[in-house]
């Protein structure tokens, strides 16, 4: 992109960068079964400048489409791959446009979805538009209605009841579909819109449509969004699927992904920045509206989240959050076999535990070379775990069929579970560190069984603050590694806490929603760290050598 006559390179220009590299590999023999069909991309653009805008000083002319948007598209829907009957289809079955507000988000969508119907139609044909609430859809949905109505030959050959326009001569249906829908049946659609996927607090619907389309020939599933606040969201998750496909990471000749934000490091109140972030910036973001935008988030700090979020599509999950979620992240690697000779670790169990229905955790931390090592194992009662989903908005059933999560049996955690996990490691373990709130029961168990280096860490504010703030340092310096768990991730990004007058801290556990467990069990494990730090501690396997982990 050029800015201030200068040639400057925008995050969203990685999607022309994957096009010139997948050229080069057709050309070069190693993606035979590619091609890309410049002239059907050419298409979509005609049919799309042939249709009108619907709302503003624009409404009754026909849409311009900018360069960027003009490559996007192009790239989207010119690319073709053959199929095993031999034929050539869509290549990209998913399309993930991820820009900011004012960039004509929903106006693309709509004009998309009808171009697409246009031109890769199938006899009655189904476009599903969702969103997590009928309403929302019904938004999307009315774009497409005000465009057909605005082209002439579109509107003879539509019919418009009941919330349906069926384009006649094909029999194709656009329709709405929300979590609050009579029904969350996708049919059998050929194409599914998602709207602010970022919105979205599971994947349920997208799972709903995506897995109505196994009898298409080539369906697509288009998900449209700006930044939000949730990191757990499926919006957040399609982002990072993204933005690892934009980087080489990983490849996935079906998923097209535009991306358009700033720089890790690029000041949000830099008109440079602005232009990174926004392709149409100039035309429908304009510079006077931006320096409004960040006027107001510069003086009012309540405001720099949703100016950060929706005007330079910045995820942020909490403007309070402790853990600096981006510090958090890279933290995340592989753990080291210290069942190797020479691998020689401390080690520590922390845990958290719930009286009755709530989550229980337990973290082994292991000190090697001046590095913590976290091991995690989340508990919850197996009784009601889908109202519970529901509830905390993440997806708990997700997290225990994957392994992340034990469902122990019952409506009431259940500590011999835990108690089993914990003495696998005690014979190597240094200490137990635990609030003593809760945790009569399994401490009384570990006594009864032997184990005497039971530590009580009291969570008030003297006691706490120290292993909390120590728990920061080790994440900001790099010096804590974690497994990339998302029960933890979620956990750790709900952390925030609460000071007292003389500037302790302590983690806040007042919001029931805002599940902080498994940060608590590290933490709790911290504090024999943090207290033992300045002094040569005796390693327990010098004592009495390596024992299985």
């Amino acid at each position: 992109m050029k800015f201030n006559n200068q040639e400057v390179h925008a995050y969203y220009e990685k999607t022309f960068e994957r096009h010139h590299r997948d050229l080069a590999a057709v050309e070069s023999g190693a993606k035979s079964n590619l091609r890309f069909n410049k002239k059907l991309g050419i298409a979509y653009i005609k049919i799309i400048e042939n249709m009108k805008h619907y709302k503003g000083e624009l409404a009754g002319q026909n849409i311009k489409l900018e360069a960027w948007q003009k490559k996007s598209i192009c790239i989207a829907f010119g690319w073709e791959k053959k199929n095993s009957r031999g034929k050539w289809v869509r290549r990209f079955n998913t399309v993930f446009f991820f820009i900011p507000r004012k960039n004509g988000k929903t106006l693309l969508a709509s004009a998309i979805t009808i171009a697409d119907s246009i031109i890769r139609y199938e006899m009655g044909g189904e476009v599903v538009i969702f969103a997590t609430k009928n309403k929302q859809a019904k938004l999307a949905w009315t774009g497409v209605e005000h465009m057909v109505k605005a082209h002439k030959e579109l509107k003879d050959d539509s019919k418009i009841t009941y919330g349906v326009i069926t384009m006649q001569k094909t029999d194709t249906k656009f329709s709405t579909l929300g979590r609050d829908s009579d029904t969350e049946d996708g049919s059998n659609p050929t194409i599914g819109v998602a709207d602010e996927l970022h919105a979205h607090p599971d994947n349920s619907l997208w799972e709903v449509v995506e897995s109505g389309q196994g009898s298409r020939i080539q369906p697509l599933m288009f998900g449209i969004t700006t930044a939000g606040s949730n990191v757990f969201s499926p919006g957040y998750n399609m982002y990072e699927y993204a933005k690892n496909i934009l980087e080489e990471r990983i490849e996935d000749d079906s998923f097209f992904a535009f991306i358009a934000e700033p720089d890790k490091d690029d000041d949000p109140f830099e008109e440079l920045t602005w232009a990174k972030a926004n392709p149409n910036y100039g035309v429908s973001v304009s510079k006077d509206y931006m320096e409004r935008q960040a006027k107001q988030a510069y003086e009012r700090p309540e405001l720099k989240n949703n100016f950060l979020i929706k005007n330079l599509n910045i995820w942020t999950n909490s403007a309070e959050s402790f853990i600096p979620y981006e510090k958090w992240k890279a933290c995340a690697g592989e753990m080291i076999d210290f069942t190797i000779p020479g691998a020689i670790p401390i080690l520590v169990q922390g845990f958290d535990l719930s009286i009755a229905d709530d989550f229980s955790a337990k973290a082994n931390i292991y000190k090697y070379q001046n590095k913590y090592y976290v091991k995690m194992k989340h508990y919850i009662p197996k009784e009601n775990l889908f109202e519970r989903e529901k509830t905390l908005k993440v997806p708990l059933v997700s997290w225990v069929n994957e392994g992340w999560i034990t469902a122990t049996p019952g409506s009431t955690i259940d500590y011999d579970f835990i108690y089993e996990d914990m003495k696998i490691h005690l014979d190597s373990c240094k200490a137990v560190t635990y609030d003593p709130w809760k945790a009569k029961h399994l401490v009384k168990r570990l006594e009864d069984n032997g184990y005497e280096d039971n530590i009580p860490i009291r969570q008030g504010f003297g006691s706490i603050s120290s292993p909390t703030k120590f728990f920061l340092d080790l994440v900001k310096e790099g010096n804590l590694v974690h497994e990339n768990d998302p029960v933890l991730n979620w956990m750790v990004s709900n952390l925030t806490i609460i000071s007292d007058a003389t500037g302790n801290i302590k983690p806040d556990k007042t919001n029931p929603n805002k599940k902080i467990d498994g940060a608590a069990a590290i933490i709790n494990a911290l504090s024999y760290f943090e207290a033992t730090q300045d002094e040569k501690t005796v390693n327990v396997y010098e004592e009495r050598g390596l024992r299985d982990l």
